[in-house]
């Protein structure tokens, strides 16, 4: 069952029917175009789920490692602690396959019955779990959280300059961190401007769910050398953008 996120109502509808083993949330939805959780709203699923026995998993996959500039977690920003926390793709920084299912000791209880229980066709990667164990050990160095801090800030200003040159079309920035969503006002800008981003040396994806808005997403280690190329990139690909967008209209 799918419900509207930032709806506590639709949450509440569904749960309390009792049948419901778990809620699955993606700290800030990806699909769905980045928008930013309300003030309450993650933690009053949290409260929910505890009211009615239900299990809080937290998809951390896009928004967990930092990339939301102040916790290593996104969900941490919101004050909730998940029954289950899924992380994958940067926990290995590229490097090598590997995922994760972080449980609490609560949702976790029935691995000391049955350990084994617990497998799958790709277990046991002990390379993937040296590897994603230093990039944990990375992340958290001071002098990233601080880069990451930077990067939230200075490519934020470069990207408002740019909004407000294609004031037009160029409309939003959902922002968590580096987690950033690129609103356009065209009902699939993002589409073209990923297209010309493509072209332009940059790769990003339109949100499915919300063609208008672009998933932007800069990597934790970027230097203010890079960000500056990849601001005017963006700057030519959403300029290129709005003219095919306005073609496309006529």
């Amino acid at each position: 069952m799918h419900v509207p996120f930032n709806d506590l109502e639709a949450i509440e509808k569904e749960i309390v029917k009792g049948d419901a083993a778990a809620v699955f949330i993606e700290t800030v939805p990806a699909t769905y175009g980045f928008p930013i959780p309300e003030d309450g709203y993650l933690a009053g699923v949290k409260k929910l789920c505890e009211q009615y026995g239900t299990l809080y998993v937290a998809d951390e996959v896009q928004t967990g490692l930092m990339r939301t500039g102040k916790k290593m977690w996104g969900i941490e920003n919101f004050g909730v602690e998940p029954d289950i926390l899924v992380t994958s793709k940067g926990l290995s920084g590229g490097i090598y396959p590997i995922s994760a299912t972080i449980v609490s000791e609560a949702a976790g209880q029935w691995m000391l019955e049955d350990g084994s229980a617990h497998i799958s066709t790709f277990g046991g990667a002990e390379l993937g779990c040296i590897v994603a164990m230093k990039v944990l050990e990375m992340t958290q160095r001071e002098e990233v959280k601080q880069n990451v801090a930077f990067l939230s800030e200075y490519i934020r200003k470069g990207l408002e300059t740019i909004k407000q040159q294609n004031a037009d079309f160029f409309v939003g920035i959902r922002q968590l961190g580096v987690v950033m969503g690129l609103e356009f006002s065209h009902p699939e800008g993002a589409k073209y401007v990923m297209r010309s981003l493509y072209a332009n040396g940059v790769w990003a994806i339109y949100s499915m769910l919300d063609p208008r808005v672009l998933q932007f997403k800069p990597g934790l280690l970027c230097d203010k050398a890079f960000c500056d190329e990849l601001l005017t990139r963006v700057e030519t690909s959403i300029q290129q953008a709005a003219k095919e967008a306005l073609k496309a209209v006529e």
